[in-house]
């Protein structure tokens, strides 16, 4: 039963380990969007463009790119730097509802198969800034972190064997000095 234990244990350890690495990367995609967001939020806010104007075009389809799209109540794509298939991106009504209701929303959102994007959305009077950038890097380093986690689970059981085993040889070599000094027959005097 102890045994079972000890591999439940690092079981469980091992999967914390990987859901708190992949987490933490996830998270840490939003970082440069909500920077981006939050400067031309502000810039709106103040009448200005001067960030968004600045922004170069990034094709979704093709681009790794930090994307900043402004919408209206409505929630029409007004201007940007994020374009699809040769149009102005729009983050779905429910991410811009949210937004409206709380001031921001973060989602990971894919408007095409094997397109996903980290992105932020914050309300700015009434339109909605959302700044977005791929998960395809996050994503290509959740590979190599489950690969780490799993390398180091298997590691960890073939320790937890070898010292199961090693401890077994050694209470093994111990009952059969104990046996044999009990069979050991006593001069008698």
């Amino acid at each position: 039963m102890p045994r079972i234990a000890a591999i439940v244990v690092a079981t469980i350890l091992f999967g914390t380990v990987y859901v708190v690495a992949q987490q933490l990367d996830r998270q840490g995609a939003n970082e440069a969007p909500l920077r981006l967001a939050s400067q031309v939020a502000a810039e709106l806010r103040e009448g200005q463009t001067t960030t968004l104007d600045a922004q170069p075009h990034v094709d979704l389809s093709r681009s790794l790119a930090v994307f900043v799209v402004v919408e209206d109540a409505q929630g029409s794509a007004t201007s940007g730097s994020g374009f699809l298939n040769g149009a102005l991106v729009s983050l779905p009504s429910g991410v811009l509802a949210n937004a409206a209701k709380t001031g921001q929303d973060n989602v990971s959102w894919q408007p095409e198969a094997d397109l996903r994007f980290a992105t932020v959305t914050l309300r700015a009077g009434d339109q909605f800034v959302t700044a977005g950038q791929s998960l395809k890097p996050s994503e290509d380093r959740d590979n190599n972190i489950q690969a780490l986690v799993e390398f180091g689970w298997l590691v960890s059981m073939l320790v937890l064997g070898g010292t199961w085993f090693w401890l077994y040889r050694i209470r093994l070599g111990l009952q059969r000095r104990t046996a044999g000094q009990s069979q050991v027959p006593r001069s008698s005097e």
